[in-house]
């Protein structure tokens, strides 16, 4: 994990109003922080005003949503595929 200066968190700061709740988008760019393991979930979550907890939360969801397209994008193919099948004579 890439070691980061004390001061230099600015960059890592997502959501500047903690009075407004969080929409996707900021909770996608959060969790993909995380997942790009530069700076400590829980420094990570500090900076942001997020419970780690909740930072796990948002993970597992991302990361549930991105296996469900996933398979949603597979069966197209895989549909797509069956009714093509050239039929044998």
């Amino acid at each position: 994990m890439a070691r980061t200066d004390e001061n230099d968190y600015t960059e890592y700061v997502v959501q500047r109003n903690s009075d407004v709740s969080w929409s996707e988008v900021e909770k996608v760019l959060l969790v993909s922080l995380g997942l790009c393991k530069q700076i400590a979930i829980t420094t990570l979550c500090r900076v942001n005003n997020v419970s780690p907890p909740l930072f796990y939360k948002w993970k597992k969801l991302f990361v549930a949503r991105g296996l469900e397209e996933r398979i949603n994008t597979l069966e197209r193919y895989l549909e797509k595929l069956i009714l093509e099948k050239p039929k044998n004579k």
